[in-house]
Order: structure tokens, then C-alpha cells, then sequence
């Protein structure tokens, strides 16, 4: 990357962080979880623009600080994570690619409110999502600064949008992959934050045991243990934050909000703003005003989820109450637990699953799925009646 301010080196300075501009004008961001990390040029620039400030403003975890209430960390922070982390593995890999550093620190920059909360909201209702409107502002399709800078350094664009499609090998894995930046990161973060052992991954540790073997990211030998702890931790983390029911309520509670105040078109808000909005709107205050105060719904009911029961019950039951499933439907796939993840054995690539049995028993865990019931207490003996058909 060259540009106005000096050029770019592939030495890491000492916290690990690396392609750094070394330049007068470096910034160090102190973070809680990795320690120091430096931004300049582009980075620095990219940084101080309003569409990557917005990201101080959307809470990592969404409403899950009404369960963990340290849970306030947002998107700015792991972006900038994603960003140390990626500097990390292209470091240890050889590669040198400023587009790939952009493409880690913006790789969240068209975020919704309250994160991924109410994402299916907003997909349902207007076919956004979170990375195609972030690809449309790193493309200059929004108004924003963020292509003059990219420009200004010589970046190209296309890459950086490419390794965001998934569509550039090596790069795209470091960024989205089996084993990338983003998950070592939130992982951590997440863990950190909400006060949980459960997801405190080493980072430095797992991209040790990583290399380059035919033209993909792929795990050694000896990194199994600590794929297979990453892995676990991931589904642990899904288990008891993600989809914890409290934090699922809350939730959809915002999205029940949000659809009777036809918000449709509140996605490139932050958390303040959507929630002041919401608030001003007669037909949401009232539920916004319960999930101010933690005055959340109940579980009213509960069953092991079966698409024919569950088609029946959406037909029977009050629009007031709300009808879930955990986890998601949406949710499933080894692609979502990432088991897919490349180790090299004996000269050959084996998924996850061929080599290590826990992995296999992660995929049949969370395809087990239960049907939710939310709702007020005071309304439970009519939820009785609407179910007393099925």
C-alpha cells in the first residue's frame, strides 16, 4: 500500500500486529482483549470516517446485556480486532495484501442495528443484508468517503470487495473461513465481555498451527486439539449466549417492535437512533418501553420442534405471542458450525469430521431444536385456548 504518508512493511512490531505504515502519524487503539494495536494511513483514515464510527454505536451482541450486563462492546471493536487478527495470519503465512487488512476492518461496516438481532427483519422485509450494503458503501454505490480513501492509497477496491464475496482463495479464508479473523476474534470478544470461559480461544495459537497446503488455509497435525477446543467453544458459546432464551426473547421482542412500527427502512441506523424511533412510535413504544426496563415475555411453552406441529401452532396462536425456534431454522448446516475445517494428515487434507469424533458429535448436537412460546404472564391461560385445538 502506497500512498501519501510513506509505505508499508511486513516486519510485526511487538504486539504481533503487522503491515503497518510506519509513518509519524500512527494511532495505538488500546484493547482489553488484545492489547495495543497500531492503525495508520488508510487504516487510520478508514477508521475516523463517519460509516466506520457508526460501528461504536451497534452493540456487538445486540440486546444480550439485558442477560450479560457487561455485554456493551460493539461492532467498532471487533472490527478492529478482525483487522489485528487478520495482520496476524498474513503475517504468519507470508502474504503480504493491504486489501485483505481493508477487507478485515470493513467487513462489518454495513451492520445493522443491535447486529445480527433483527437481520431476518430487515432481509424478510426489503432483501438487505448486512454484508451487500457494506460491499455498497466500500464501492461508492453510498455516499461515503471510504472509496477516496482506498483510492487516495492505491487500494484496489475490486480485490477488497472480492475477498468480502468469498472469491479470492487464501484472502477470502482469512477474513471468512473455517478457521478466520472474524470468528478467532468475536469468539474472544464475546467470551470477554459476557463474562464466560466458554469462548476464550487463543488466537495466536490456532493461526500457529495453520499453513498453506494447495492453495487453501488447512490446520497441522498437532493444531487438531486446539481446532476441535475452537470448535467446541464455538458451539458452547451458541449454546449458552447466543441462543439463550432470555437473550432470544429480548430479541424478538425488538423485532415484534420493529414490525408494528413498519421500520423497514431503519437499517442504516445505530442502536440510538432505531431505538429513539421506535420509541416515537405509538404502535412500538409500548414493547420498547418493556425491553428499556426488562419487563421481557416469558416462556410459556415449550416442545421438541417438529415442522408440522410447529406450522399448526403458527396458525392457532395470537399475534401476541411470539413463536420461536432454537436453534433457528436458519441455523444448520456444517457450514455453520464450520466442521469443515482443512487438517493435514499424512500428506492429505481431512475435514474435521474425518479426523477427530467430537467434531461429529457437534454437528448432531445442534440439530437437536425445540418450539418456543413468549408472552406475558397474564396471558397464559389464553395461549391455553388458541393450543387446546392442536
Amino acid at each position: 500500500m502506497r500512498g501519501n504518508r510513506g509505505y508499508l512493511t511486513g516486519r510485526p512490531d511487538r504486539t504481533g500486529c503487522v503491515w503497518l505504515l510506519m509513518d509519524m502519524n500512527s494511532k495505538i487503539v488500546q484493547d482489553p482483549v488484545f492489547g495495543p494495536i497500531r492503525a495508520s494511513g488508510a487504516i487510520l483514515e478508514i477508521m475516523d470516517s463517519a460509516d466506520f464510527q457508526r460501528l461504536r454505536y451497534i452493540k456487538n451482541l445486540g440486546l444480550c446485556y439485558l442477560v450479560f450486563p457487561s455485554a456493551n462492546h460493539t461492532r467498532f471493536e471487533h472490527s478492529m480486532g478482525t483487522y489485528h487478527l487478520a495482520g496476524m495470519y498474513l503475517d504468519h503465512l507470508g502474504i503480504r495484501s493491504d486489501e485483505a487488512l481493508v477487507a478485515a476492518l470493513l467487513h462489518d461496516v454495513g451492520h445493522f442495528p443491535f447486529s445480527h438481532t433483527i437481520e431476518d427483519f430487515y432481509y424478510r422485509n426489503r432483501h438487505v443484508d448486512h454484508l451487500e450494503e457494506g460491499i455498497k458503501i466500500i464501492r461508492g454505490d453510498r455516499e461515503s468517503v471510504i472509496p477516496s480513501i482506498l483510492e487516495r492509497y492505491s487500494i484496489d477496491v475490486k480485490k477488497v470487495v472480492r475477498i468480502l464475496e468469498g472469491k479470492e482463495k487464501v484472502l477470502s479464508e482469512i477474513v471468512s473461513g473455517p478457521i478466520d479473523a472474524d470468528e478467532l476474534d468475536y469468539l474472544r470478544r464475546d467470551s470477554f465481555y459476557c463474562g464466560v470461559s466458554i469462548g476464550f480461544v487463543n488466537p495466536a495459537r490456532v493461526i500457529s498451527v495453520s499453513g498453506l497446503y494447495d492453495g487453501r488455509i488447512v490446520v497441522e497435525e498437532k493444531g487438531l486439539s486446539d481446532i476441535e477446543s475452537l470448535l467446541i467453544s464455538r458451539f458452547l458459546m451458541y449454546q449458552a449466549v447466543y441462543f439463550h432464551k432470555t437473550c432470544r426473547i429480548a430479541n424478538r421482542m425488538l423485532e415484534m417492535a420493529a414490525m408494528r412500527s413498519e421500520a423497514y427502512d431503519t437499517y442504516g441506523l445505530n442502536d440510538q437512533e432505531l431505538t429513539h424511533q421506535l420509541l416515537s412510535d405509538p404502535r412500538s413504544r409500548g414493547i420498547m418501553e418493556n425491553i428499556l426496563n426488562r419487563r421481557l415475555m416469558k416462556v410459556l411453552y415449550k416442545v421438541k420442534y417438529e415442522e408440522g406441529l410447529a406450522a399448526d401452532i403458527e396458525r392457532s396462536v395470537s399475534d401476541r405471542f411470539i413463536v420461536d425456534v432454537i436453534p433457528p431454522l436458519s441455523f444448520k448446516g456444517k457450514d455453520r458450525l464450520k466442521t469443515q475445517v482443512g487438517v493435514l494428515m499424512d500428506d492429505r487434507i481431512s475435514t474435521g469430521e474425518e479426523s477427530s469424533p467430537l467434531v461429529n458429535a457437534l454437528n448432531s448436537a445442534i440439530e437437536r431444536r425445540y418450539l418456543y412460546i413468549y408472552g406475558y404472564r397474564d396471558d397464559q391461560e389464553d395461549l391455553n385456548r388458541d393450543l387446546a385445538g392442536i
